[in-house]
């Protein structure tokens, strides 16, 4: 939440903004939406200047938790935008498929090049498991995404 201070004759007391978004949110899908360590749930909030705040997963209702997403209404109109697309995608099939280990490298190229401009130029997101994960020599690559920005088919 956003907590601001304000002064009043010596005392301070701490005011809560209201959220200008709630809305419900599929347990599995926080830890999606949260990212890791933080990442994309911060991403989000600096891309559009908003507050977004997570209930614990112990207040769940039917499997869902609530989103609320405090700021100027069009900033919590785009958090809530991009939130739902993450939503979209976490939800789409995806692509699997078996390719040789010794290809990764040129998939992901140096320093991740290759696959971030992959992911940037398709708006699909590609996930290569490690080589430690190889089976038969084989490791498990999977492509997911919305279908109509991901142009991989």
């Amino acid at each position: 939440a956003v907590v601001s201070t304000q002064s009043t004759g010596g005392s301070e007391r701490a005011e809560k903004t209201p959220p200008s978004e709630v809305m419900e949110v599929p347990i599995e899908l926080t830890r999606r939406i949260i990212g890791p360590m933080g990442a994309t749930i911060r991403d989000i909030q600096d891309r559009t200047g908003t507050q977004i705040e997570i209930a614990r997963r112990a207040t769940a209702v039917d499997g869902a938790v609530k989103l609320s997403i405090s700021g100027e209404p069009d900033s919590c109109a785009d958090a809530r935008a991009m939130v739902e697309d993450i939503m979209e995608e976490a939800q789409s099939p995806a692509l699997v498929m078996l390719i040789e280990e010794k290809l990764c490298g040129l998939i992901i190229g140096g320093r991740g090049a290759k696959i971030r401009a992959l992911q940037d130029n398709t708006g699909a997101t590609v996930k290569i498991d490690k080589k430690s994960d190889a089976k038969d020599g084989k490791v498990q690559v999977v492509i997911s995404g919305r279908h109509e920005t991901s142009s991989i088919t």
